[in-house]
């Protein structure tokens, strides 16, 4: 019994070195086919299809670039303000200080004013006490002793 079965393996490795076998002439068949066939590189359609790319991206960065130029210009010329409106601001400030300057030339001569003023009201305020003093002797001599407290009594400011 032990020889049967050792008959039946050998049979199938038998079996399997012939299939084997066949495989390894198919296989230097199809190897003989390859080495026939020569193969030539050709990039040309690759070269093409990476040329017109660069293109259109050279076109499109020259596009960019116009476009840079364009805005750069505008914002250049751009203000933020009118001329009109910058003329107007300026004459409002031209116009704000030579009032300005009338007005202190005209308070810095109001001293002079007053001190005539009061000289001037001064002397007739004096020349018409003089007369209702004159006429009423009794409040002449109630004004001196008034005086004469007023400035006997410290000044209590």
């Amino acid at each position: 019994m032990g020889y049967k079965k050792l008959d039946e393996v050998m049979e199938l490795l038998t079996d399997e070195l012939d299939g084997f076998n066949k495989s390894i002439v198919r296989l230097e068949k199809l190897t003989q086919h390859t080495d026939n066939i020569n193969v030539i590189p050709d990039t040309s359609e690759i070269e093409r299809l990476l040329r017109e790319h660069l293109n259109s991206e050279m076109t499109k960065t020259e596009k960019l670039q116009e476009s840079v130029q364009d805005i750069n210009s505008q914002i250049s010329k751009a203000r933020l303000v009118p001329k009109v409106q910058l003329w107007i601001l300026y004459s409002i400030w031209f116009i704000s200080l030579v009032i300005i300057g009338y007005l202190s030339f005209k308070v810095s001569g109001t001293n002079v004013v007053r001190q005539k003023a009061f000289t001037n009201e001064g002397k007739e305020v004096i020349s018409e006490l003089r007369g209702y003093f004159d006429q009423n002797p009794i409040h002449y001599e109630s004004y001196r002793k008034w005086i004469k407290e007023k400035n006997s009594v410290p000044n209590q400011k």
